[in-house]
Parts: C-alpha cells; sequence; structure tokens
C-alpha cells in the first residue's frame, strides 16, 4: 500500500504474508522494484537475518515479544520493520 504525506518521500508499508521478516522485506522490496527477489543482494551484507528473524519472534512460550522497531539501509530504501511485522519501505532520500 502506497502512502502519501506532506513532507515524507515516497513510502510503502505492508504486512507480508511470510513469518520471516527477512522474506518479507525482500520480496516487499523486489515486488516494488519490480524484479526477482534474487536480483537483489543478500540482505546479510546489511543486517544480520537471523538476529532479524528471532527480534521480534515470540518467546520459546509462545508470548510476544516487547514492541518496538528497527530501522535499516538496503537496496536504496530505509526499511523499518516493528514487532507487529509490519515493514515500511521509505526512499533513501528521507
Amino acid at each position: 500500500m502506497k502512502m502519501d504525506s506532506p513532507g515524507m518521500e515516497d513510502r510503502t508499508v505492508s504486512k507480508g504474508t511470510s513469518d520471516l521478516l527477512t522474506e518479507q522485506i525482500t520480496a516487499i522490496i523486489a515486488e516494488t522494484d519490480g524484479q526477482s527477489i534474487y536480483e537483489l543482494k543478500p540482505l546479510y551484507d546489511v543486517i544480520d537475518p537471523e538476529a532479524l528473524d528471532a527480534l521480534f519472534a515470540p518467546h520459546v512460550d509462545g508470548t510476544s515479544r516487547p514492541v518496538g522497531e528497527v530501522s535499516f539501509h538496503y537496496e536504496g530504501y530505509w526499511v523499518t520493520v516493528s514487532s507487529d511485522g509490519v515493514v515500511e519501505l521509505e526512499t533513501e532520500n528521507r
């Protein structure tokens, strides 16, 4: 979903279908840019994918992790991932 807001660059917000945040990120960027996920540089070049997936994964007992978010630069976007599984892309000119 595209969102326009005064003073903000292009922004895409999506709640992916995969349980793994790393898969959501690559799928959303590939779809946004009209390319295959295999054309993207490896996500592990900019962030540890296992750590990112584990950061917001449920605890062993199934309880949710605390609320929070992580942002990083990848493939020309600022990617913000929140604990509720929302992936937000902003063009790098923010």
